[in-house]
């Protein structure tokens, strides 16, 4: 699904919330309070913001704004957004953003919906009783002239990203902008976001007595991943992946190949509909949820397994695994033919990491931004292959990963590491809008 439009208009008041990322908190103190207040002044001078009123909640913020060129909008919250996160993560010593992507905003009818929105923001602080507090620009005098019904009007509207006005207004925006801001239903509710950090959860060694009614449907909701930094590449897909995200090594003794999705933990792999964004779907999410595992007993025994998790799961319906007389079917022969498949190149991939990292030329590298104080750390715990070192291998090694592709893998590890300039560029657009 594409993402709204979003339109600001010069002197058209704007009503803005931003969240942390998955509701977690952003301000812990007065001194975060007090932080924010500063940049969110100083930064609205710079840009010719209107401040209209405010409320900083602990895991969010609203703002009522405008200024007389739209695109100033943007870069105030762009800015605003990336300051507090640099005063945020040096002081409490973490990496990565703290917002939750693009802001939400609504604009607003001024002659008809300004003051009504400005009751809204006073009516939060009142409800969480920071009146007069550097939290909030509502002060003893506020003005309540709000409806309960208002209340919900102007919620709405924010969250679905339409206008805080009236249906004349909203037509009259309509024809200026080419825009439609209109809300529409949504056919279904939003999927719940699967958190953790491993792929497979809840594994069961498939049966046909256990399983024998079992399905499974298309997978095009990979939310269950967002958090999943790093996915293994196996040689065969690595020409594909390294046009779109770096190959690195991990950091471990015995390091794996992977190829890096993430920086400032965001999975940069998937949009917020957890659809994933590049042409090609790697290998290690396309076998899933079915994988081999071995027997406790027998390590050389391999069995299929499935998570019993999986979205894309069902008992109602999708492609049956099994048949009527509970014979595997042609589609889950295919399914383990790729895991034999599979294996096999991952087993490859073992060895052309054991091979590069027993030959000394793997170096520890991290990806920052910004200088000193305002350093701010979006990956770290990789290697990549040191050129100079490669260079410094004695004839006979090279002549040998010539013959058995080691040398090729490289170069396109090396040329992937490129794609860490297109990580950075998708991660500064998440967080600044």
């Amino acid at each position: 699904m594409a993402r709204k439009n979003r339109v600001t208009l010069p002197n058209i008041p704007i009503h803005i919330l931003k969240k942390g990322i998955n509701q977690e908190d952003v301000f812990h103190n007065d001194e975060d309070y007090e932080s924010f207040y500063n940049l969110l002044i100083d930064i609205a001078k710079k840009f010719d913001i209107k401040i209209y009123a405010y409320i900083l909640l602990k895991n969010s913020f609203e703002l009522i704004i405008s200024s007389s060129i739209d695109e100033n909008i943007s870069k105030f919250m762009q800015n605003l957004s990336r300051q507090y996160v640099l005063y945020y993560n040096k002081k409490y010593d973490r990496t990565g953003t703290i917002w939750e992507g693009r802001f939400k905003s609504s604009l607003i009818e001024k002659d008809n919906f300004l003051n009504k929105t400005i009751s809204y923001i006073n009516f939060i602080s009142k409800e969480h009783n920071i009146i007069n507090s550097v939290r909030s620009s509502a002060k003893d005098n506020i003005s309540l002239d709000i409806t309960k019904k208002e209340i919900e009007f102007i919620q709405n509207s924010l969250n679905s990203g339409t206008i805080t006005g009236s249906s004349e207004f909203i037509q009259t925006i309509k024809n200026t902008t080419g825009v439609s801001f209109f809300a529409k239903k949504r056919g279904r509710p939003k999927n719940n976001e699967i958190k953790g950090d491993k792929l497979y959860k809840n594994l069961e060694l498939l049966s046909k007595e256990k399983h024998k009614n079992l399905k499974i449907g298309d997978l095009t909701n990979l939310l269950f991943i967002k958090n999943i930094p790093s996915f293994p590449i196996i040689p065969s897909e690595a020409e594909l992946i390294s046009k779109t995200f770096p190959i690195v090594f991990s950091s471990e003794e015995n390091p794996t190949i992977l190829a890096m999705n993430s920086m400032g933990n965001q999975n940069l792999a998937i949009n917020s509909e957890g659809k994933w964004l590049s042409s090609y779907i790697p290998a290690v999410y396309r076998k899933y949820p079915f994988t081999y595992v071995s027997n406790k007993d027998n390590p050389e025994q391999r069995a299929v397994a499935v998570d019993m998790d999986a979205p894309h799961l069902s008992f109602e319906s999708g492609v049956p695994l099994f048949d009527e007389s509970a014979n595997q079917t042609k589609f889950l022969n295919d399914i383990i033919n790729f895991l034999t498949t599979y294996e096999q190149e991952a087993m490859k991939a073992k060895l052309i990491a054991k091979l590069i990292a027993d030959a000394g030329i793997l170096e520890e590298r991290e990806l920052s931004i910004g200088e000193g104080e305002n350093t701010q750390l979006l990956a770290k715990g990789f290697k990549v292959v040191d050129i100079a070192k490669l260079h410094k291998l004695d004839d006979a090694t090279l002549a040998s990963w010539v013959r058995n592709g080691v040398i090729d893998f490289i170069n396109l590890h090396i040329k992937s590491l490129d794609n860490m300039e297109n990580l950075m560029d998708e991660l500064f657009k998440r967080n600044n809008y």
